[in-house]
């Protein structure tokens, strides 16, 4: 596989991804957006069976956040950030060739919305959607986590004060410990004061997320012990994607690309043979 690191500035906004290109014939182009806790790093394990299915793999952040990122212009809200990912894709199509290309959109945590928008935005563009440990606000509309004002702030004072600290909270997400090397990626990004602030603009800003309107192939992958996943979290999905298809990794937190990596690859595989 081979790998180009890029950055596209939208307006002074950065938004950074990476183009990983298949050792097999390009069959399927494929989006992985990260969360605000990821980086491209975060997916390697997934990378080398979809290499071998033909995805060519688009690594982006989440617009706001990646490397030297300062939250000065973030954009709050889902269908902003669906058109500079949208943006990126364009100038990814151009590179690599080919009219009209659908686009499998894969995203972690509270970056599922944006994917959601972005089908909504641009449904002939799509071929599917995969969500994993998705993060949506109750009933499509509100905040991220449904804390009071100011208990969010604390709450990420709390779990971002010390390196410790923040691998404690990656544990009791991941429900095990992840390796160092890991969880020191994670910190890297938002061990600033800047990376800290933008976070708690996205949890704590009302966005709307769109309804989908038409059919388009959706999955949605959690773990069963995600702490971060709230109780209704099938009623959430399915109210703003009628037709989506839920699977539930019993053991895993909401890290399941590194903590059952075999298990997400098996989704994976299957789901881009059923509709690929």
């Amino acid at each position: 596989m081979s790998r180009e690191s890029l950055s596209l500035s939208f307006r002074g906004l950065p938004v950074h991804f990476s183009i990983v290109r298949p050792e097999a014939h390009l069959r399927h182009r494929v989006l992985l957006l990260c969360s605000p806790l990821l980086t491209g790093f975060h997916w390697r394990k997934l990378l080398p069976e979809l290499s071998e299915l033909g995805c060519l793999c688009v690594l982006a952040a989440l617009p706001g956040f990646g490397p030297r990122s300062t939250g000065a212009a973030f954009p709050a809200h889902s269908a902003t950030r669906a058109q500079l990912v949208w943006g990126v894709l364009d100038e990814v199509d151009a590179r690599i060739g080919g009219q009209n290309a659908l686009w499998h959109l894969a995203a972690h945590g509270c970056a599922c919305p944006t994917v959601m928008a972005m089908a909504a935005m641009q449904p002939d563009s799509v071929r599917s959607m995969i969500e994993i440990s998705p993060l949506v606000p109750e009933g499509g509309r509100g905040r991220y986590l449904a804390k009071r004002r100011g208990a969010t702030e604390r709450f990420i004072e709390r779990a971002f004060a010390t390196p410790a600290d923040f691998a404690q909270f990656v544990s009791n997400a991941a429900r095990r410990p992840l390796p160092d090397y890991s969880v020191e990626r994670m910190w890297r990004g938002l061990s600033h004061p800047e990376g800290q602030a933008t976070l708690l603009r996205l949890l704590e800003s009302e966005d709307e997320v769109p309804v989908q309107r038409g059919f388009c192939p959706s999955i949605a992958i959690w773990g069963g012990s995600d702490p971060l996943m709230p109780a209704d979290a099938r009623e959430r999905l399915t109210a703003l994607q009628p037709e989506i298809e839920t699977h539930i990794i019993r053991p895993a937190g909401h890290f399941p690309m590194e903590t059952h990596s075999r298990a997400l690859r098996d989704y994976l595989r299957g789901w881009l043979k059923y509709v690929g």
